[in-house]
């Protein structure tokens, strides 16, 4: 196959290198994920010891993830806060990391005698993504050559093994089909930018020919677009969406339109058929299950993982840039002030899972409480945060680990990178905490400033800073919930595609006033009759694919439920606010609007004091804020019945 080089020329939105200074729910973000976990070195040796303990092949388990999905993280965090600190931590872990590969470049948690299988490629991706990303930001070119030698031996050690006439890479694994092992993609595909190594491209090819996944091609059911995601067969988001990231990394280099075509297609139906309020997808445990429609069906189900928002995010950055459609940041947004800030374990809680699950084992003797940085999986019915350590594995030391824990930092680095991007127009502007974003355009210095009161009240002031007159459009994202956006500028603009636009001359300072409509809306669950849903968590695939599909049907219970939002926040019930989260929520109206006034309290990002039937009077807080003590039960969608 011929292949045309593309250098990512065809994104229409471009990450740049831009000097933030983020305040508000990000900045506290950063500060706590960079204090309680990205700085402790100790942490990062207990993760590299897995690679000289190899543990993983005893149970085909996945501990060899953790030091890659972090790695990948703060480095996306160091993209943001430079902070030399970090840099020491994270280079000081990735020398330690190169001792870990064996004379023939293999770096694996698992026993050489039972190598590919489990988890074992899965893991090996995220040691390619965690090198490549502090790659991206290594100060030291000799170091950086190391790196590039380590990461070319151990992806020839793969290659020299799997492939046409050797191992079928969808049967390096028992779990999901193989799907975790195709993502290895993405990395390969990076890893050819970075060498031009036709062998690396080849590989990629011979992934994208097997289709993802054992007898089922997930790229051309994407392609053709017939079936939603959940009815693929193989539903395990995180691992099914991490392979059509590396989809997008292919079609960039090779520039295949069937594959771009696939990718978008994929996010589309996602968007259509998947996430849910709070913005994440799956309420089957982990699985895609037409989350849009059933996600008052659940009770009491680990829901909405941590690692399945992150990847999210992260798609829908990379499906807007690809595209420019403003409805992949308004995602991200919602994800990130609801399912994301709820996820972080700000009030160090601890839930006594791992104690309550090991408790008929001799490991409790020896097992040791450890603090997880975020939580695993978010409630939407009433439930109570903490229910489980996501990918959790025990360590040697006694403590333990787990995915989401580790996963969770580049979720800071995915908001923070695309807060501005470049198109070849000008830049602009996606997102609106309070702070400032300095750039280069056209060899001049343009700082652009935002101040207000978001995401609580819907009033900015963005300020764009020339030193010298410079000619760019300037635009700014219209979320889709802003029914009336008011606009107030001296600029010439007009409305485009979800996005204000702002063009002319630009010197001094220009002030843009926008007053983005925050109603209060009242979201009702989907009516839907019956639906087909795969819940296999551990079978091979071969030739079974559809073998574990349940047929669920709508209960009329499942509709006595509402949902509210303001702007891109849910409101949550609390029960510490004084009524039980489970309990029945019926709310007064005047003129066919809800009755409620806005209060301070602690130091949560929103709360609305509603009236109820009668004198009740009840607070909801923003969902972000609520539950953090993993004990009170919280609610995103309420109880009306």
């Amino acid at each position: 196959m011929e292949f045309i080089e593309k250098n990512d020329s065809n994104e229409l939105l471009k990450v740049i290198d831009v000097n933030h200074n983020i305040e508000g729910a990000f900045y506290n973000a950063v500060e706590f994920i960079e204090r309680e976990q990205l700085l402790d070195e100790a942490l990062w040796k207990k993760f590299v010891d897995q690679f000289r303990e190899q543990p993983d092949a005893q149970t085909l388990a996945w501990r060899g993830e953790y030091w890659g999905k972090m790695m990948r993280g703060a480095a996306s965090v160091y993209s943001y806060t430079r902070n030399p600190k970090l840099y020491a931590v994270l280079e000081s872990t990735v020398k330690d990391m190169l001792t870990v590969a064996e004379a023939d470049g293999r770096v694996s948690t698992y026993e050489r005698e039972k190598e590919f299988q489990g988890w074992d490629l899965w893991c090996r991706k995220y040691v390619l993504l965690g090198m490549l990303y502090f790659y991206d930001i290594c100060h030291s070119e000799k170091l950086k050559n190391e790196i590039l030698v380590y990461l070319i031996k151990h992806t020839d050690y793969i290659i020299d093994r799997i492939g046409e006439g050797k191992l079928d890479i969808t049967s390096c694994s028992s779990s999901w089909f193989g799907i975790n092992s195709s993502s290895l993609l993405e990395p390969v595909v990076w890893l050819y930018r970075q060498t031009r190594e036709l062998r690396f491209l080849n590989f990629a090819d011979y992934i994208v020919k097997c289709g993802g996944a054992d007898r089922v091609n997930v790229f051309e059911l994407a392609y053709e677009n017939k079936l939603l995601p959940y009815q693929y067969g193989i539903s395990k988001a995180y691992e099914l969406t991490s392979c059509f990231e590396g989809l997008i990394a292919y079609y960039q280099v090779t520039g295949i339109e069937k594959y771009k075509t696939a990718a978008v297609n994929y996010g589309y139906a996602i968007l259509a058929s998947d996430v849910s309020i709070i913005g994440s997808l799956g309420c089957t445990h982990e699985l895609l299950d037409h989350t849009s429609v059933r996600q008052t069906a659940q009770r009491g189900e680990r829901e909405q993982e941590t690692c399945v928002t992150v990847t999210w995010m992260k798609y829908c950055a990379s499906l807007y840039r690809l595209t420019g459609d403003p409805k992949f940041a308004d995602a991200i947004e919602i994800s990130f002030y609801n399912a994301y800030l709820g996820a972080l374990n700000t009030e160090h809680s601890e839930s006594g899972w791992m104690r309550y699950k090991f408790r008929n084992n001799p490991i409790l003797n020896i097992l040791k409480d450890t603090f997880m940085p975020f939580d695993s999986y978010s409630p939407l019915t009433p439930g109570v945060r903490g229910i489980g350590v996501g990918g959790n594995q025990v360590l040697s030391d006694g403590s333990y680990y787990g995915c989401c824990a580790c996963i969770g930092s580049v979720g800071l680095g995915i908001y923070a990178s695309h807060r501005l991007l470049r198109y070849d127009g000008g830049i602009i502007l996606s997102f609106f905490e309070n702070g400032s974003s300095e750039v280069n355009i056209n060899g001049g210095r343009v700082v652009v400033d935002v101040q207000g009161d978001y995401p609580k009240h819907g009033n900015i002031k963005i300020t764009v800073s020339t030193e010298k007159p410079q000619a760019f459009e300037f635009k700014v994202r219209v979320p889709a919930w802003s029914v009336n956006a008011v606009i107030n500028s001296e600029m010439k603009q007009y409305l485009e595609d979800g996005f204000a636009v702002f063009y002319g001359e630009w010197y001094g300072k220009t002030e843009i006033c926008i007053s983005f409509d925050m109603q209060l809306c009242i979201h009702y669950p989907q009516s839907w009759d019956e639906d087909v849903i795969y819940t296999d968590m551990t079978g091979s695939g071969k030739g079974w694919h559809f073998a574990n599909a349940q047929t669920v049907y709508h209960k009329p219970e499942y509709d006595d439920y509402i949902a509210l939002t303001r702007g891109p926040i849910v409101l949550a019930a609390d029960s510490r606010l004084g009524k039980s989260a489970d309990s029945v929520f019926n709310f007064e109206k005047k003129n066919g609007s809800l009755v409620f006034t806005e209060e301070e309290f602690n130091e949560c990002i929103l709360c609305l004091r509603f009236c109820g039937e009668g004198s009740e009077h009840f607070r909801l807080i923003d969902y972000a804020s609520a539950g953090k003590d993993w004990k009170s039960t919280i609610a995103a969608w309420l109880p009306t019945k």
